[in-house]
């Protein structure tokens, strides 16, 4: 069970095995990052804690039968997320401090374990850390 990263704007975000898996992230966990590549868990953190990240939007990913392959993918996930900012955000994400990455499935795990789940995360486009959730926070 291996879900892959995708490294997008700013082609910075890294993660690694934690404490919480990829595949039970439900949408408001926050998140620090760790090290680059497939991964199958990350370190959650409370979000009223300085972190890395926060999940803000799941999608079950269904238009395609067999996996589209890694650059495909990682396009599609990432269009679908942003047409999924600006309703957890509260600001287009143009407007937006705030930038974007998915994390989608790999061709082992598509195959091997059905799985279908694009996990959209968002962070800080300056690097620096979030403090608190930033579902309605219009940044």
């Amino acid at each position: 069970m291996r879900r892959l990263l995708a490294l997008t704007l700013a082609g910075v975000m890294v993660l690694a095995c934690g404490q919480q898996s990829v595949f039970s992230l439900p949408v408001g966990t926050c998140f620090d990052d760790q090290a680059d590549g497939e991964i199958s868990s990350v370190p959650e953190v409370d979000c009223s804690e300085p972190h890395d990240n926060e999940v803000f939007a799941l999608i079950e990913y269904t238009d395609a039968e067999t996996y589209p392959g890694t650059d495909q993918m990682s396009t599609i996930a990432n269009e679908l997320c942003l047409a999924q900012f600006e309703g957890y955000v509260g600001l287009n994400f143009e407007s937006s401090a705030l930038d974007v990455f998915p994390i989608f499935p790999t061709e082992e795990s598509w195959n091997e374990d059905d799985d279908r789940e694009i996990i959209c995360a968002l962070y800080n486009a300056d690097l620096s850390k979030l403090t608190g959730s930033m579902e309605g926070a219009a940044r």
